[in-house]
């Protein structure tokens, strides 16, 4: 029997922590959180309850282990207490990291460190309650710009227009560098919000797009068929309540604070789109818009965290 560390309790971390179990070898958890699950816990939207009881009965039968030992609370890296150098020096058989990619990504824009600026996972994070994330200040404004297009944007949406306990937000814009043929949320997951849709913005906003569109072959006729199928399936949808509205082909370039630090205005690129290995990418161009938002959180993905102490290549 050897013993092996893993880092990381997360879904990974612990169905490893179960196959090493299994094999009858001796596991000892580390885990920055108190609670177990990672993501499976702190990044699933708070309603979906049915899913999470799921996960956290598996993820309880892999502890329920009697040679797996959980210890929480224990940040692993090099700004920690507890260093990868120290825990070589119980001269475990193996370590195994599952930390996911907890760095966050930005995008390096003059202003990025305004007030009401966040990254999507910190958000995710308040509102799901994660220590020290939910005692943090991620007070939200009246237009706050969400930059990304996949199902995280959904989620933040969702929870700005129907759970978020002050109600701020009037209108939700969101940001996208490439056309609406590009979006990559879940239909499903946008069937929640799809009647807060400005459908006259949406079909103006179409338009703006449209030779762009069709100088790289792409017909707006597809966009109900192939990604906001909520146009076909609701035609005669009437938005309600707060306005969510869509910027295409935009991309962020600088952000102007306010004279109390909040974010005033957020200035974005206009794009066009090339065609680029049998894919369609984005392309700046010189011209720009002003946005006057006054939050702005940035859904466009995660990277891995250099403070953890291990090499990336």
């Amino acid at each position: 029997m050897a013993t092996v560390f893993v880092v990381g309790a997360g879904p990974a971390g612990l169905f490893a922590a179960q196959k090493l179990a299994l094999a009858e070898h001796e596991v000892i958890i580390f885990n920055r959180d108190v609670k177990p699950g990672g993501l499976a816990e702190y990044g699933i939207y708070p309603v979906k309850d049915k899913m999470k009881v799921g996960l956290r009965k598996q993820f309880a039968k892999v502890l329920a282990l009697p040679n797996v030992h959980y210890f929480g609370h224990v940040p692993v890296g090099a700004n920690s207490a507890v260093s990868i150098d120290s825990l070589r020096e119980f001269k475990p058989a193996a370590m195994l990291f599952a930390v996911g990619a907890q760095g966050t990504k930005k995008l390096g824009l003059p202003g990025e460190g305004a007030l009401g600026v966040y990254s999507a996972k910190d958000f995710v994070y308040y509102y799901n309650q994660l220590p020290p994330f939910a005692s943090q200040d991620f007070s939200t404004g009246k237009r706050v710009a969400i930059i990304g297009m996949g199902n995280v944007m959904v989620d933040i949406a969702r929870w700005l227009l129907l759970d978020d306990p002050a109600h701020n937000a009037e209108e939700i814009i969101v940001v996208a560098r490439r056309g609406p043929l590009e979006a990559k949320f879940d239909d499903k997951e946008f069937e929640h919000i799809h009647m807060y849709l400005d459908r006259k913005a949406f079909q103006d906003e179409l338009l703006r797009v449209q030779d762009r569109m069709t100088a790289v072959g792409q017909d707006i006729a597809k966009v109900p068929e192939e990604t906001f199928l909520c146009l076909a399936k609701h035609p005669e949808q009437q938005s309600i309540g707060p306005r969510l509205t869509f910027r295409f082909m935009n991309s962020p370039v600088a952000i102007t604070p306010g004279p109390d630090g909040r974010i005033a205005r957020l200035t974005v690129a206009e794009n066009i789109l090339v065609n680029r290995n049998d894919s369609i990418a984005a392309k700046v161009t010189e011209q720009t818009i002003d946005l006057e938002v006054d939050t702005m959180i940035f859904a466009i993905g995660d990277m891995h965290d250099a403070s953890v102490g291990l090499p990336f290549g």
